[in-house]
């Protein structure tokens, strides 16, 4: 089969490679005008686009900020509270000792005074020495367990003190890390960025 056009003429095979030609011709124009409608509607969204409001999620962030700070001065308080009450009490404790070596110290020399003066009287010496050390043994024991006592209860209440702190301190930064980690995996935090 031979077709002839204004003086050109093609047998078969080369008819055949035309319309082949003209087809795949026709293909690439249809998909290359599929491709530059889908640029364009492409363009359009991307035009269109709004970024979101974030500023709520800055104010509830600085909200934030503020409460822990304030927290923080709060827990300083505290630890400074706590030291001064320590400081007290070694204080008071020192007072105390300083007192109680003065006390046994006249003690000792009003006994050393009493053995002087009644050595004749040497049984009701004795007694009398033991007696009064006795008696001192008693208040160094208890004044002792009294200094004891109040350095325990101290140091208790400032242990449970600073593991409260340390307690509220550790949830606090574990919410702030949550809460961080939450936005920064936010998708749209990414792409507010990328513009």
């Amino acid at each position: 089969m031979e077709v002839e056009y204004q003086g050109i003429k093609a047998s078969g095979g080369k008819l055949f490679i035309i319309i082949s030609l003209l087809g795949t011709i026709g293909g690439g124009l249809w998909g290359g005008f599929e491709l530059f409608k889908r640029y364009e509607d492409m363009e359009k969204t991307i035009s269109s686009y709004v970024a979101p409001d974030l500023s709520g999620f800055d104010k509830r962030l600085e909200v934030m900020t503020t409460q822990l700070q304030e927290k923080l001065k709060s827990v300083d308080t505290d630890i400074s509270a706590v030291k001064e009450l320590v400081a007290d009490a070694q204080e008071t404790a020192r007072d105390i000792r300083t007192d109680i070596k003065g006390d046994v110290g006249e003690v000792m020399d009003q006994i050393s005074a009493i053995d002087k003066r009644s050595r004749s009287d040497g049984l009701e010496t004795r007694q009398a020495m033991r007696t009064a050390e006795s008696e001192i043994r008693q208040l160094i024991t208890s004044t002792n367990k009294d200094i004891r006592e109040l350095i325990t209860s101290t140091e208790k209440r400032w242990d449970d003190k600073l593991t409260k702190v340390d307690s509220q301190i550790e949830t606090l930064e574990k919410k702030i890390d949550k809460k961080i980690t939450r936005a920064l995996e936010n998708p749209l935090a990414a792409m507010s960025k990328t513009k």
